[in-house]
């Protein structure tokens, strides 16, 4: 069985690439969405971020999403704390899932997989690219922030430029007919590789 990396700058539509996988019933693990459940499920991961944080860090319980990513994205001494204190969890719930797994292949989805050079612990990186402007509507629309906030994000992941290179497979995610047969062609393409 083949594991494979997706991954794509903010904005680039990953999720929706993932489940168009997950529709073709290929497993998917999102580990954007880990991280958030553990963040918020596991009892010591949430007293560590209200140490490195405050309280504010959670709103009823529940992660305060928009107030820790103001934090981070301004202070990346901060964001690197709280990426030591989640990824680790976030790998060992990947093992535990990727060891259960037992199809052709299986998708990781992660938005930093180049910036931590993970891309060696794959069979292949699939990236996902849209235009600059496109994404920043997107996270403004999805997220309730400004264009401000968003290009701050953006500035801790390197961009399509710098990623398209070290891709083994790229999806260009423009319009959703277009990106569901790329994503078709290239499942095609990664179970005849099997």
């Amino acid at each position: 069985m083949k594991h494979y990396a997706l991954t794509g700058g903010i904005g680039s539509g990953k999720t929706t690439v993932l489940s168009m996988f997950r529709a073709l019933g290929i497993p998917t693990f999102s580990a954007d969405e880990v991280a958030k459940h553990l963040m918020e499920s596991d009892d010591s991961i949430r007293s560590k971020i209200i140490a490195l944080m405050g309280a504010d860090a959670y709103h009823d319980g529940t992660l305060n999403r928009s107030f820790i990513a103001d934090q981070v994205f301004l202070d990346k001494a901060k964001l690197a704390k709280l990426n030591d204190l989640v990824h680790p969890a976030v790998q060992q719930a990947y093992a535990t899932w990727k060891s259960e797994q037992h199809a052709a292949y299986s998708m990781y989805e992660a938005a930093i997989v180049f910036e931590h050079e993970a891309q060696k612990r794959f069979d292949g990186v699939i990236l996902v690219v849209s235009p600059v402007e496109t994404r920043i509507e997107r996270v403004q629309q999805r997220d309730g922030v400004t264009k401000a906030s968003v290009l701050a994000r953006m500035g801790h992941q390197l961009t399509d430029e710098q990623k398209i290179p070290m891709a083994d497979f790229v999806i260009h995610n423009e319009t959703l007919t277009d990106t569901e047969q790329q994503v078709t062609d290239l499942h095609r393409q990664l179970l005849a590789q099997e």
